[in-house]
């Protein structure tokens, strides 16, 4: 199977997403962990790589700063989450890729997106037993749902989990209460707006033989985002997961926006 995948996709190559340039599959090991990714390597090496990064939110940092370094709010105050890697930073050709995968339907994208992603956490992660146990993308309110259509953070994660093979827990959280967009709020407003957003899904039945905040307890979860801005969201999440005694909690996305002056 695998050699006619191969064969296939030499014969009909893949296109760059971002520069529509034909991509062929790398044949050597190197390359192969890459494999499915459809940016060529001109695009890929172009992109805003999110380093130097805060080693606790992952928030962009000077180039002078470099690595091990905390950012000033880090400093004063750490967020819920345990840890956050970011590959990207938010900018230039990475709004666009995002906002293709988003708002233009380009799902797609998720799967070269998953991949990157993939191997960004395999090199963050010194061994096996430091891999997550379960994955939570980011909830979306059920009616953004139905305008969408689709998950993003659920289409990546789906990529990621079957690259670690574990467990989607997209069924333990929901966002309960539509919020306003957080586009354009600031850091305080985002905060408030999301502040109690999220439920484990068993509270909100109120059927403690579908609680699933039980199976949670002791688990080291991943929560997978597109963009993280401020941090609001997914920090409102990893309280509530903490609250139902989730043991550690990890953030993984694709860009990190940095603080706006």
């Amino acid at each position: 199977m695998e050699i006619a995948l191969k064969i296939l996709s030499r014969l009909f190559p893949s296109r760059c997403i971002l520069c529509q340039r034909t991509v062929y599959p790398d044949t050597d090991d190197a390359g192969s962990k890459m494999s499915g990714v459809e940016i060529c390597p001109t695009c890929l090496s172009m992109l805003p790589f999110n380093h130097p990064c805060c080693v606790s939110c992952a928030l962009p940092l000077a180039e002078d700063i470099g690595d091990d370094n905390l950012c000033g709010r880090c400093i004063q105050k750490l967020p819920a989450f345990d840890y956050s890697y970011s590959l990207f930073r938010y900018e230039a050709d990475l709004i666009r890729l995002i906002h293709q995968l988003k708002f233009s339907e380009k799902i797609s994208h998720a799967r070269s997106i998953g991949i990157l992603l993939l191997e960004k956490l395999r090199t963050e992660v010194s061994c096996q037993e430091n891999l997550p146990d379960c994955l939570l993308p980011v909830p979306l309110h059920s009616r953004r749902m139905r305008q969408r259509g689709f998950n993003q953070s659920i289409e990546i994660a789906r990529v990621i989990a079957t690259g670690l093979q574990i467990p989607i827990i997209s069924d333990a959280v929901i966002r309960h209460r539509s919020t306003q967009s957080q586009t354009g709020l600031s850091a305080r407003q985002r905060k408030k707006n999301i502040r109690g957003a999220f439920d484990v899904l068993g509270n909100v039945v109120g059927d403690p033989a579908s609680n699933l905040a039980s199976n949670l307890a002791g688990k080291h979860v991943l929560i997978i985002d597109d963009v993280v801005t401020t941090g609001s969201t997914v920090n409102e999440l990893a309280k509530l997961l903490k609250k139902h005694k989730v043991e550690k909690v990890g953030v993984l996305s694709i860009a990190r926006a940095p603080i706006r002056s």
